[in-house]
């Protein structure tokens, strides 16, 4: 009995050490900073100053009590909501559509995949020069057929229409891409089958095709949540959270609270409430995978 209690200790004590190396890193830049942010949340901590002063829950009453974070928030919302079903729906139509196709499909699918693995910032300044109010292309399409040029990234409806854009061209691709591989593996068979029981069109789509391709939605559903929820790049690059904080979204706030207006304690808070936002969406992403694996 002694012995198999030794032996077992020694199997822990090996299986730590195996995983010291990544529990290390994970300590120092993940759990650690958490921890000190969390602190920080309830300080008044300016990020230059050594000396700082505990004021409790005085930062996260604020921030609810703040017009601008409620505005935030619900850009963030819009934004989020905006940038996850829309490349969505459009990736599996255009999936759809290639996997009819042969010839050329990995082509198509590779160039569109392109749009995903372009660099945000570079795709950012691209889009820039596009919407761009005196030389940007699309104003001098409207300019040549008669129409007034839009001031795109000025105004406060349009500058978020443009951040939309630009997100849901990138998130295409990625979703163009794993959808045109989950339907490439469905069972000709089944299709065949189910179409012989009269199962065309919305009925086939409803019956073989989503419950196929469904661990592939969720993920696609969940990372684009994520994905747009921590956004900043488009954003920064585009508007800088403007016009009047019109695209200004909780990760961009945090950033102009930090290193901006060197508000390191509101900024803490800001980032634990987001921490909290974050750690719905993974609960829900568990929830619904529990749900649809589910045998």
């Amino acid at each position: 009995m002694l012995t198999r209690i030794s032996k077992n200790r020694k199997d822990n004590l090996w299986s730590l050490a195996l995983l010291l190396p990544t529990l290390i890193p994970l300590a120092v830049f993940w759990i650690y900073p958490m921890i000190k942010t969390f602190h920080i949340s309830f300080t008044d901590w300016n990020y230059i100053s050594p000396d700082y002063n505990f004021v409790e829950l005085e930062n996260y009453k604020n921030l609810i009590t703040d017009s601008f974070f409620a505005k935030v928030l619900k850009n963030t919302l819009v934004f989020t909501f905006f940038t996850v079903v829309p490349p969505i729906l459009v990736g599996l139509y255009v999936a759809t559509l290639l996997n009819k196709i042969k010839a050329f499909r990995n082509f198509f699918v590779v160039t569109a995949f392109s749009s995903w693995i372009t660099p945000t910032v570079v795709v950012s300044m691209v889009w820039v020069s596009i919407f761009d109010n005196d030389s940007g292309i699309i104003n001098m399409i409207m300019k040549e057929i008669g129409l007034e040029p839009v001031k795109w990234l000025g105004g406060q409806t349009t500058a978020m229409i443009v951040v939309i854009i630009v997100t849901i061209w990138q998130y295409v691709g990625l979703a163009i891409l794993l959808l045109t591989s989950a339907l490439a593996k469905l069972d000709p068979e089944v299709e065949k089958a189910n179409e012989l029981d009269g199962g065309r069109g919305l009925r086939k789509l409803m019956k073989i095709t989503l419950p196929a391709i469904s661990p592939i939605l969720v993920f696609l559903f969940i990372f684009f949540t994520l994905n747009s929820l921590k956004a900043y790049d488009q954003i920064y690059i585009l508007t800088q959270g403007g016009p009047s904080g019109a695209t200004s979204t909780i990760l961009y706030y945090f950033y102009v609270l930090a290193f901006e207006f060197y508000e390191t304690g509101p900024a803490s808070a800001l980032a634990m409430i987001f921490l909290v936002i974050c750690l719905l969406i993974s609960a829900l992403n568990f929830a619904v995978s529990k749900i649809m694996f589910k045998k």
